[in-house]
């Protein structure tokens, strides 16, 4: 998971944790009275850091915070830990019915639906216009030309959306560009080929 973090309006660092936090603990020494947000930077929530743990286990816990963790080797016998919830669902008969004649059971074709559909183009497209509503919500919502410039982007009037942005600070306007890239990249990805 990459993270990019501000400090007021001005970026501090981006990238993997292993190359934003030593960026950021080295803001927070040289800026010991200064604000901080680190966003996970796919989706823009905000994401809670505790400085006084060591990189290596922040790291973990970003992992977990975006559902990255990795698997638990097994130990002895039984079934290795997954992370695995168990959480009630209800489907009709034929759901069921279904679902056991799939290939591991019940469980393992939901999960394997569930990221096939995670990963197709059109969920991509609302996550990235999500991460970009979120976004300048969090970090432009109070500056000129918030509002329009968010009714522009969901017209998908980008150009418009960009000249509404003109007078925000820049790194603000950088990223909600390369988080706009994003969104039109999963659009093309989405629409239906029209070649045929």
């Amino acid at each position: 998971m990459k993270l990019i973090a501000f400090s007021g309006s001005l970026k501090v660092a981006e990238g993997e944790p292993e190359q934003a936090l030593p960026d950021i603990r080295a803001f927070i020494g040289a800026e010991t009275d200064a604000s901080l947000l680190v966003l996970n930077h796919q989706t823009s929530t905000m994401l809670e850091i505790d400085w006084s743990q060591p990189d290596d286990l922040i790291t973990r816990s970003l992992a977990y915070q975006a559902g990255e963790a990795p698997v638990q080797q097994r130990q002895g016998r039984g079934r290795p830990k997954l992370g695995v919830q168990s959480r009630e669902v209800s489907l009709l008969p034929r759901h069921w019915e279904w679902l056991s004649r799939q290939a591991g059971g019940a469980s393992a074709a939901l999960r394997r639906m569930l990221e096939a559909a995670r990963k197709s183009p059109k969920v991509q497209l609302e996550e990235a216009s999500l991460s970009v509503d979120r976004f300048m919500q969090t970090m432009a919502g109070d500056l000129p030309g918030y509002e329009e410039a968010l009714r522009q982007f969901y017209r998908h009037q980008y150009g418009t959306m960009f000249t509404e942005m003109a007078d925000w600070p820049e790194d603000v306007q950088r990223h909600v560009r390369a988080l706009v890239g994003e969104v039109q990249t999963w659009r093309q990805a989405s629409e239906p080929d029209r070649r045929h």
